[in-house]
């Protein structure tokens, strides 16, 4: 696994709704990061008067950080194709072009998701093999994995298309799997296939003939179908799914633990005795808040284009694009684009 140095990443810094305050602040506190980020420079795309002014205000170190004018930004309701047809001087699509032209390694992007996978898609190259990108998604899950105990288990796609055919799903497999080997590092992932029953006969079409693609794979550990309720008891290392039932899947994660929460406060100004108890469980309880925050993961990166990509919850606020900016370095240092091609090719 290679490493680049020096790497500069694109960021949107238009996109979500606390840009672009909260992501300045977030790329300024990185450019004063010294040891092995300190040949990690950044690239502030959006409006050049609003982005000078904002750093102005910040400590930051000016020479890791060039700002990169984009006249128009795209708002968070508008429709993907639209908007991109109406400015293509947008922000995120300066910030990917940035990437394209190699006058940046990586991009993230806390804008709205369907315009930023499809500027990604218009502006990058798909790895050859790949007919179809992928959102990967992290969530929490009670087994460790990897010689890195990640906490987390890997569910893709969760939404950068709506649909898939058995052979996309291989892929999808083959690149998460690649991907965990990366980012937990773990020599053999478990992927699982996401369907209505363990049986590999039951259920709709494509995953039957998904199911019959994955377990004849040589190279990949493929564990076999998992049902919704056990994605998370983190069976598997990565989940592989079409993108409607994924995107679904990853908002219930995140509504359920909300809602445990909210009736944890409820139980609390209940009844003294659930009052007592639930302070013996304060520390087990803020160490789930912990993984379920998106803040602590920052983002999900889009797989199978042939750089480096981030996607931020558009909520996100300085601690979450600080996350997302570590896991787009890493991405870029691990050469991630280039391991998933060698899986995709078959090699190791």
């Amino acid at each position: 696994m290679g490493t680049k140095d020096p790497i500069t990443i694109a960021v949107d810094a238009m996109g979500g709704y606390h840009a672009p305050e909260e992501v300045v602040s977030a790329v300024a506190e990185a450019s004063l990061r010294r040891g092995k980020d300190s040949s990690v420079y950044f690239a502030l795309v959006g409006d050049e008067i609003a982005l000078t002014e904002a750093l102005f205000e910040r400590d930051h170190n000016s020479e890791r950080i060039q700002i990169h004018h984009a006249p128009t930004v795209v708002g968070m309701s508008e429709r993907p194709r639209r908007a991109i047809e109406d400015r293509p001087d947008a922000s995120i699509l300066q910030a990917m072009r940035l990437v394209a032209d190699e006058e940046a390694d990586g991009v993230i992007s806390a804008g709205n998701p369907g315009v930023a996978v499809l500027a990604a898609l218009q502006e990058l190259e798909l790895i050859d093999g790949v007919e179809r990108a992928a959102l990967a998604s992290v969530y929490p899950t009670p087994r460790l994995h990897g010689d890195a105990d990640d906490p987390f288990s890997l569910i893709l796609d969760v939404g950068a298309s709506l649909r898939a055919k058995p052979e996309h799903l291989r892929t999808f497999a083959l690149m998460g799997s690649a991907y965990a080997r990366i980012v937990s590092k773990n020599p053999s992932p478990k992927v699982a296939l996401l369907s209505n029953s363990r049986e590999s006969t039951v259920g709709p079409e494509e995953i039957v003939e998904a199911y019959e693609l994955l377990s004849r794979h040589e190279t990949l550990n493929f564990y076999g179908n998992i049902e919704g309720h056990e994605i998370p008891r983190g069976l598997a290392d990565v989940v592989v799914c079409e993108g409607f039932a994924g995107d679904i899947a990853i908002k219930i994660l995140e509504g359920v633990s909300e809602a445990a929460f909210d009736l944890a406060r409820s139980a609390y100004h209940s009844r003294v005795a659930w009052r007592m108890g639930l302070k013996l469980l304060s520390g087990g309880l803020k160490k789930i808040k912990q993984l379920t925050d998106f803040e602590e993961y920052g983002g999900a990166p889009l797989l199978g284009v042939n750089q480096v990509v981030i996607l931020c919850h558009p909520r996100s606020g300085r601690r979450a694009i600080g996350n997302a900016l570590k896991l787009a370095i890493k991405n870029v240092h691990a050469e991630l684009p280039e391991a998933i091609a060698r899986e995709i090719a078959g090699e190791k």
